[in-house]
């Protein structure tokens, strides 16, 4: 079962041409997704960069080994060095217990997109996913979202931890707090026959003393242990000094990075596409970190650091970071060129808003003299489970019909299950009704055509009556069918959860409760990356 992905409400005319018509949007990206050729012809350019893998390398080994990583991840690793495979890359922010389902979409078609490419292009490919654990932005990953055992939308939050300053994730630890959301999860959802394991495995992630963005790395293996998924920590000090080369560039010619991007945005602007990152002139896309990551001014011949008191000129700035590049994090728009001057990456796999940004990025690469990778979008799905294909099934509903006013539908089909004859009766009723007053008005207003507005005050008093009247006879019947307004609300709570796709809002845990670890495999057997619709998956 699958939906065009631009039938999902929300999509931008930028995304759904990049869908269904990539040859109006070519030009912002380096190479069609859908044509195999384009990574055939990729792949020698990408093998041949020069790159610091040999000191990567045993960074990523002993990060991934850290998280509790198994044998074919590190089999994986060597082949980046060994047989200088080729990347294909996906990331993200470390949420709370993974956070939204797409985590694991991205996850799952990086690892299938490198699968499918070692079987039909010459050499090797090896799945990597990017822990974004520079960001400082913690109400985006301290909380998820399940249904509890009544099927309600909960919102669990970890609060061990103040939003209101600026810390990267890879500097917060986590305090007890974290046990009692364990302990929440457990008593908010159903017993199962995985449910112990699960808790088990999630709670030895999720240690007291644990940094934020470790867990996630250590869930996140657990998960993937079988595919061989290789994880990279980009605030590791030994990663930012291997890639501080486009950190130098970036403050030596006074941000390129926003020069090329303004130009990008201008043409989306132009052809009536949105820019997806909007852009300060004047500024480093760049933090500076000095335990809160602060945004970098350019002022005349200095670099103030914004809400502090530290202020550089080019030459202390680029001294810095010469001395101390962790000091250094990329933002929105020179994080996938910190990540590239790294990696062999001929693809990145993105979602929706990803998609949008890197439209602005082709003259970035440029710029920076490094190849852009061919951007192709993750999976998106929603899960369909049993008990709510039969609430589909009974009223002849599909999953997009929920992707709207819910309210709405179900007055729908509370409407379309009243008795023929009353709903005719009414049809008819107020057609006659209806007629009846235009040949009245058309006879009082020949009479004295002063009387119109009273007419028309009339004629609309009657009229809302008998609106009133069917709305009337709707509740009475809604009322008396209290079992439709439940079931589609317990649909929706499962497919458009808060008014949002599934696959933003809902976290895998519920799921695993259900069907175990082995849903991952079943997920990796579903999902069919070479087809681009929206995809509906019964389990």
């Amino acid at each position: 079962m699958k939906t065009s992905i631009s039938q999902m409400p929300g999509i931008k005319p930028l995304i759904r041409d990049y869908f269904n018509n990539f040859e109006k949007v070519s030009e912002f990206y380096n190479g069609d997704y859908r044509q195999p050729k384009e990574y055939l012809d990729r792949t020698d350019c990408v093998k041949s960069r020069e790159l610091p893998l040999a000191q990567l390398v045993p960074v990523l080994k002993e990060q991934n080994q850290k998280f509790g990583c198994g044998m074919q991840t590190l089999e994986k690793i060597d082949l980046l060095l060994e047989r200088r495979a080729c990347a294909v890359v996906s990331g993200q922010q470390t949420g709370l217990f993974g956070g939204p389902l797409f985590t694991i979409y991205k996850a799952l078609t990086a690892i299938k997109l490198a699968e499918r490419l070692s079987r039909t292009c010459e050499g090797c490919f090896v799945p990597v996913f990017w822990l974004a654990s520079d960001d400082h932005d913690f109400l985006e990953v301290n909380h998820i979202h399940i249904n509890d055992k009544s099927n309600q939308p909960l919102k669990i939050t970890y609060n061990g931890h103040s939003s209101d300053n600026k810390i990267p994730v890879s500097e917060i630890k986590l305090n007890d707090q974290i046990d009692s959301l364990l302990q929440t999860l457990d008593d908010e959802t159903n017993p199962s026959e995985f449910k112990a394991e699960i808790l088990n495995q999630l709670s030895a992630a999720y240690l007291p003393d644990t940094i934020f963005s470790q867990a996630f790395g250590a869930w996140l293996t657990t998960l993937f242990k079988a595919f061989g998924l290789v994880l990279i920590d980009a605030s590791d000090k030994r990663i930012k000094q291997l890639g501080a080369t486009v950190f130098r560039k970036e403050i030596a010619e006074n941000s390129p990075s926003t020069q090329s991007a303004i130009a990008a945005s201008t043409k989306l602007n132009d052809k009536k596409y949105h820019a997806q990152v909007q852009l300060k002139q004047g500024f480093l896309n760049l933090f500076y970190v000095e335990r809160e990551r602060n945004s970098i001014e350019i002022k005349e011949d200095r670099f103030s650091v914004k809400g502090t008191e530290n202020s550089f000129t080019k030459d202390e700035l680029l001294h810095k970071l010469e001395t101390q590049p962790w000091q250094f994090s990329p933002n929105v728009l020179l994080r996938p060129l910190y990540q590239d001057a790294l990696l062999p990456t001929i693809a990145y796999v993105a979602g929706p808003a990803e998609l949008a940004y890197y439209a602005q990025m082709k003259g970035i690469y440029n710029a920076f003299d490094i190849p852009m990778p061919i951007i192709y979008p993750r999976k998106s799905l929603t899960l369909l489970e049993s008990k709510i294909e039969k609430v589909l099934d009974n009223y002849n509903l599909n999953v997009p019909d929920f992707w709207g006013n819910v309210e709405a539908l179900t007055t729908e089909i509370a409407k379309a299950q009243l008795p023929e004859s009353l709903e005719k009766r009414i049809n008819n009723a107020s057609l006659c009704i209806s007629k009846n007053l235009q040949a009245l008005e058309q006879t009082v207003l020949e009479f004295e055509p002063t009387l119109k507005n009273t007419v028309d005050n009339v004629k609309g008093r009657i009229l809302g009556q008998m609106d009133g009247l069917e709305k009337k006879i709707l509740q009475a019947y809604k009322k008396r069918n209290e079992v439709i307004g439940q079931q589609i609300h317990k649909a929706q709570n499962s497919l458009y959860p808060n008014n949002n796709f599934q696959e933003r809002q809902l976290n895998i845990l519920p799921y695993l409760f259900k069907y175990g670890f082995g849903f991952i495999d079943q997920l990796y057997e579903a999902i069919d990356i070479s087809d681009f619709d929206h995809q509906i998956i019964k389990i």
